[in-house]
């Protein structure tokens, strides 16, 4: 038997974890990852320094592309203070952020941002919210756009009494799936994926409550000479 969690709980929790500033077994505290350390300095000089971070949680990652001279838009529900407190610590740095709170699928993307960043929060979507979050963003993507996602697929999760869970209206990509869609959206690109195994355990009883197969994307705008000369 599957058991629901409904959206409204998903967000009651995060938006619980950023206010108290506890740390999940997902790691909402930890540093930006080795994959994304290794990818920041690679983006293209003529990529421009404008970011998008979808679902900045903590906001280690739109600190990290301040920090490397972006301008970042950050949009996350979640409520916003905490981030506010931690960028009144970054000196100059926090010029370079405007923190915008709404859920990420209502978030128009007008801008050509330089860089998007979406890192493991668009398994929460429903895969066509997902196609046309990222439909919007390629549509008006600049010619040397990045984009950075990481995405949770094949996604198995055991409740505490012992039944399978999943969350009301979430993707439940399989790699497969995941991987159509990315060849759907990024046609053209220049695409980069990688997948390793995830898993998180039950702090009380040690055993994993969460498994998953997480996707690493790295898709860059492939230009034709003639379109760069314009």
């Amino acid at each position: 038997m599957t058991l629901p969690l409904s959206k409204a709980s998903l967000r009651s929790f995060y938006a619980d974890a950023v206010r108290c500033g506890k740390d999940t077994a997902e790691g909402l505290r930890s540093p930006t990852s080795a994959c994304f350390n290794q990818f920041l300095p690679t983006v293209d000089r003529a990529t421009p320094r404008t970011a998008l971070d979808l679902g900045y949680g903590m906001g280690t990652y739109a600190i990290a592309l301040a920090r490397a001279g972006y301008r970042v838009v950050a949009v996350d529900q979640v409520p916003s203070a905490p981030f506010l407190k931690r960028l009144r610590d970054q000196g100059e740095t926090a010029d370079r952020v405007k923190v915008v709170k709404g859920l990420i699928e209502q978030y128009p993307i007008n801008d050509d941002f330089g860089v998007l960043v979406a890192k493991d929060v668009l398994h929460y979507l429903a895969q066509d919210e997902v196609a046309a979050l990222l439909g919007r963003a390629v549509a008006v993507s600049h010619p040397h756009s990045f984009h950075y996602l990481e995405v949770f697929t094949t996604v198995s999760r055991t409740a505490r009494t012992g039944g399978s869970q999943q969350i009301e209206g979430e993707a439940s990509f399989s790699s497969e799936s995941f991987r159509r869609l990315i060849d759907h959206v990024y046609r053209g690109w220049n695409v980069k994926l990688s997948w390793n195994d995830h898993a998180e355990k039950d702090r009380r009883t040690g055993q994993n409550y969460f498994e998953a197969v997480r996707a690493t994307v790295i898709a860059g705008r492939h230009v034709s000479d003639e379109e760069d000369a314009k």
